[in-house]
């Protein structure tokens, strides 16, 4: 028979264990842009501006803008004047109307690359594509059910 006071530590251990979150690395998702998704302009922007929600390393993470026939119009990459180290930008020479595409590339804390795209219009009425995503693998390690901390805790304790 196990003693009481064994039973109330496993039970404690399990809650514990079933209470505390798992380690959960998430992608870095970007947050905003300027120009938006989307948004079609009147003025030509002279600079591309991405938000992201996690810290970016700075050697993993760019972008490029391209126009309709695939060339280059501009570049970005992480702004090191942000402390976040969450914020890309660059400079764009965009003369003619039409759809221009944000093609990126970012390596936030968990060291797994997104690449993602979007599109943005200048003068036109062409329509604009949805963005578009392409995650690396999930390897976001996942919380353990209930059952299985209990399992953990009450070995532990044994």
């Amino acid at each position: 028979m196990i003693p009481r006071r064994s039973l109330l530590a496993a039970a404690s251990i399990a809650a514990l264990l079933a209470a505390v979150p798992a380690v959960a690395a998430a992608h870095a998702e970007l947050q905003s842009s300027t120009p938006a998704a989307g948004e079609i302009l009147d003025t030509a922007p002279t600079e591309v501006t991405l938000t992201f929600d996690d810290e970016l390393d700075p050697d993993s993470s760019s972008f490029t803008v391209v126009d309709a026939d695939g060339h280059d119009v501009g570049t970005g990459d992480v702004d090191l004047t942000i402390a976040d180290r969450n914020v890309m930008s660059g400079e764009v020479t965009i003369g003619d109307p039409g759809v221009y595409t944000v093609e990126y590339v970012v390596v936030g804390e968990d060291g797994h690359p997104v690449t993602s795209t979007f599109s943005f219009g200048y003068a036109t009425d062409e329509p604009i594509p949805d963005p578009t995503s392409v995650a690396g693998p999930n390897t976001a390690l996942r919380q353990p059910a209930a059952p299985v901390a209990t399992v953990i805790g009450v070995m532990l304790v044994l």
